[in-house]
């Protein structure tokens, strides 16, 4: 199922109530008030990669509320209340590569809290809460571009609630949200353009919180984001009539309040201001993709990439996923089932014994039962997914010749059926393609950092050692893995890039010996829990492989972004940028 994650957001500017909207081209648009006064300021920017390349921020006008929409041939709206009053006033602006060049404002009509959208037909829908201190209705308009200028149709009220914003598509679609009148509950609207007006079905509440705000496709998917408390939450759905079909269960992202959501072709965007009265505006971007799937969905332009061509989202301690975000030794939030769900394509899993079973452990915490890893990957292979991942067992703690078979055996009889038990002839394990090796399904490369899987060789257990290793000929894979440790972002930042850039894609020590796979160890390490440290680095995990060449000067590519918390720095979303699949 085709999903959006926006994960952990960065801050593009400073100011208060953003809006956002994104064409098909991938520009973006977006306005705000300043922090204090009666400013109007819009930024336009690029999709680029699994980021935004933003411009400079322009005051366009004076007043209050600012929204935005935008379409796929060149035409923009926005709306806004003026300073103190309740008279509303649009624009139009005209889109181009360089930005966008807007006409002069004009009022259309009375009220508060405005919020527009536009589709590719110049359709206008306009909603806004009334004036009155006395009530809260909520009022629309239908309108039609018109050069400079809208035609608007008449006013019609059609609730009551307040934060009204609305989404509209080139099929006639119409989905408004709005916050109870008492402020705890968000709810929508399905409705359609018919004539001057829109034929909107009876209100549902979908959930708690307020400031909702949605996006809408072509084909009637709905992404819903709204603020409860300082907490952000998402929820996407399909249009059945005059209601919704959520596919999901609200679902957290982020701090923040008054979040924007803006959708075309497969990418959505959302802004949103800070939680706290330093007035940073934050966003983030999200690709609308099964990422169950995303390997065999795009197979026609990467399967022919040996596994060394390829950049893979990539876990840290994988296993360590058990209590809550901010519990000591945790550094994952899905099980292993709902990381490869979610596109993780490397794993990191440190085994132990302890007595009567094989756990899953980081340092002096254990994790869940290997049994229920393993469980979680054959339930995942079950699928029927064209995808490969790597399962990398390391670090063994208690294993030794006479237990190790019980631990490959247990392996072998979860997931045997889907193992890579052979490689392409003449070639090393990263030189196989990606075809060559899910031609059949789902493939799990399974590879054994100790020397057991050395003095007792079988079929499927392929070597692994790291590129530093002083018998790297014996390697089946090998991998440059060197974290950074340290809970200075800007440091570890620093030393990633320096070692990719030095990375010459040979072994260390034996230099006769390819390195088949550089891991960019974005990660940190601190003394206590992750989750609060890891915030920084997972923000950044995006702009940050924008700034870094594709290729260093070795040619060489960053092949595992190895992160902790690993949909929260929207690492498969940041992968198949990398891998230029012109899909994102």
């Amino acid at each position: 199922m085709k999903d959006v994650f926006f994960g952990l957001a960065e801050q593009y500017d400073t100011g208060s109530i953003p809006n956002v909207a994104i064409n098909a081209s991938g520009q973006i648009l977006e306005v705000h008030k300043n922090e204090e006064g009666y400013k109007l300021y819009y930024r336009f920017g690029n999709l680029n990669k699994a980021t935004v390349s933003w411009g400079s921020s322009h005051h366009y006008d004076d007043g209050n509320t600012p929204a935005v929409a935008m379409n796929n041939r060149g035409v923009a709206v926005e709306v806004h209340k003026n300073q103190a009053g309740s008279t509303l006033y649009y624009h139009v602006g005209d889109v181009s590569s360089n930005g966008v060049s807007w006409h002069s404002s004009h009022k259309y009509d009375s009220g508060i809290e405005p919020h527009v959208a536009v589709n590719d037909d110049g359709i206008v829908v306009e909603v806004h809460k009334t004036q009155s201190p006395f009530s809260n209705g909520l009022y629309y308009h239908v309108g039609q571009v018109n050069g400079s200028k809208v035609d608007w149709h008449s006013s019609h009220e059609y609730d009551s609630g307040s934060v009204p914003q609305v989404a509209l598509n080139n099929n006639g679609y119409v989905v408004e949200v709005h916050q109870s009148q008492s402020k705890s509950k968000v709810w929508y609207h399905v409705g359609r353009v018919n004539g001057s007006k829109v034929d909107f079905g009876s209100s549902h509440e979908f959930g708690s919180g307020t400031a909702p705000s949605v996006a809408l496709t072509d084909d009637e998917m709905v992404i819903a984001v709204w603020s409860q408390g300082t907490k952000l939450y998402q929820r996407q759905g399909q249009i059945s009539g005059t209601q919704i079909d959520w596919q999901s269960d609200a679902v957290e992202f982020d701090d923040g309040q008054r979040p924007s959501v803006g959708i075309a072709n497969n990418t959505a965007v959302q802004v949103h201001p800070s939680e706290t009265i330093l007035y940073g505006l934050w966003y983030s971007t999200s690709m609308l993709t099964n990422r169950a799937s995303w390997m065999q969905d795009r197979l026609s332009e990467l399967g022919n990439r040996t596994i060394s061509e390829l950049a893979l989202p990539a876990s840290h301690d994988s296993g360590m996923y058990k209590g809550g975000l901010a519990v000591f030794g945790k550094t994952q939030d899905l099980s292993i089932k709902g990381q490869l769900e979610a596109g993780v394509r490397y794993f990191d899993l440190r085994p132990k014994w302890i007595g009567s079973k094989f756990v899953i452990y980081h340092g002096p915490i254990t994790g869940p039962d290997l049994s229920e890893v393993l469980s979680d990957i054959r339930a995942y292979c079950e699928q029927g997914h064209k995808e490969l991942a790597i399962l990398k067992f390391s670090h063994f703690d208690g294993i030794n010749s006479a237990n190790y078979p019980v631990f490959r055996q247990q392996v072998e009889d979860a997931i045997g059926a889907w193992m890579v038990k052979t490689k392409p002839e003449g070639k090393r394990l990263a030189e196989g393609t990606l075809s060559e090796y899910v031609n059949d399904g789902t493939a799990m490369m399974v590879a054994v950092g100790n020397d057991l899987a050395i003095d007792q060789p079988q079929q499927g257990f392929w070597v692994y050692k790291d590129w530093d290793s002083g018998s790297v000929a014996q390697a089946d894979l090998t991998v440059f893995d060197e974290y950074s440790n340290t809970i200075s972002f800007s440091s570890m930042k620093k030393d990633q890039f320096e070692k990719f850039e030095t990375f010459t894609g040979k072994c260390k020590k034996d230099p006769s010996v390819p390195c088949d796979l550089f891991l960019l160890s974005w990660t940190l390490t601190p003394p206590t829990a992750v989750w609060p440290v890891s915030k920084e680095a997972n923000r950044a995990l995006g702009s940050a492989m924008v700034e870094l060449p594709e290729k260093n000067q070795y040619g060489k590519i960053v092949n595992l972004l190895y992160v902790d918390y690993v949909e929260y720095a929207r690492a498969t979303d940041v992968a198949i940028a990398q891998n230029n699949t012109n899909q994102f």
